[in-house]
């Protein structure tokens, strides 16, 4: 017979459940959408943007066992449902899109330093710099415009994020996993802007690339959302009190 602690300890948590229930349902969602593009040769938006929002779901759920961390990581995923939906979808509205995911690496930039907001302003001023100095390098090259300038704007947000994020992945797991994600992330726009090389600079790219990019997208892109809803914690990602380490 097995005893009341006996069963105590064997007891799933709900959060772990909800975890569970999420993960089989993003991976059969990932299975699924691969094998269709691998098989049928068409694109499933519709399937690959229902990960994006059960990812949404999951982390309003979140909230609710981890307070603010959860609710950061429900407001960066609202705007980056609301990109995906002007550049994924729509398949238009490119500036709009990249707008608001720039929205989203501020929260996540909030979210890495909400114990320390004091430092901010200097991660902030080197920022701006290096986005500047893309700036008036682009201009040289005559394809400076909005979208180009957002974009310059966001993948330095992106990669500073980044970089912040695996010097302090040391810290945890889950601080570890947010890093994971961010570095999908990263690995993710690299092969959109590969995907785009021709249209901005005019120089084409085989077509073995260019076919390469265009399923290695959303197979980096997805794993990178789930990564990052799944490393909500109690406290915030990066405070490291007594009671949050327990």
């Amino acid at each position: 017979m097995v005893s009341d602690k006996q069963a105590m300890k064997f007891r799933i948590s709900p959060y772990a459940a909800i975890l569970a229930i999420f993960i089989l349902t993003e991976a059969a969602i990932y299975l699924s959408f691969n094998i269709i593009m691998a098989t049928e040769g068409r694109d499933p938006i519709y399937l690959k943007y229902s990960g994006i929002l059960i990812c949404l779901a999951f982390s309003a759920l979140s909230c609710i066992f981890f307070r603010r961390d959860g609710v950061v990581l429900t407001a960066a995923m609202v705007f980056t449902a609301i990109s995906d939906f002007f550049i994924f979808v729509l398949n238009g509205f490119y500036e709009l899109g990249v707008s608001t995911f720039i929205i989203t690496q501020f929260v996540y930039l909030y979210r890495l330093y909400a114990d320390r907001l004091s430092k901010v302003y200097i991660t902030l001023a080197v920022r701006v710099l290096i986005a500047a100095a893309l700036m008036i390098i682009l201009n040289m090259l005559g394809v400076l415009d909005f979208l180009t300038a957002v974009v310059a704007i966001y993948i330095v947000m992106l990669i500073f994020n980044l970089a912040e994020a695996a010097y302090l992945s040391r810290c945890g797991l889950k601080n570890a996993l947010f890093a994971v994600g961010l570095a999908l992330f990263l690995c993710c726009d690299v092969c959109v802007g590969l995907n785009n090389f021709g249209s901005v600079l005019g120089i084409a790219l085989p077509q073995g690339v260019l076919t390469f990019v265009s399923y290695a997208m959303w197979a980096f892109y997805l794993p990178s959302q789930v990564c990052i809803v799944c490393s909500a914690q109690r406290g915030g990602i990066f405070l490291r009190r007594n009671d949050d380490a327990k």
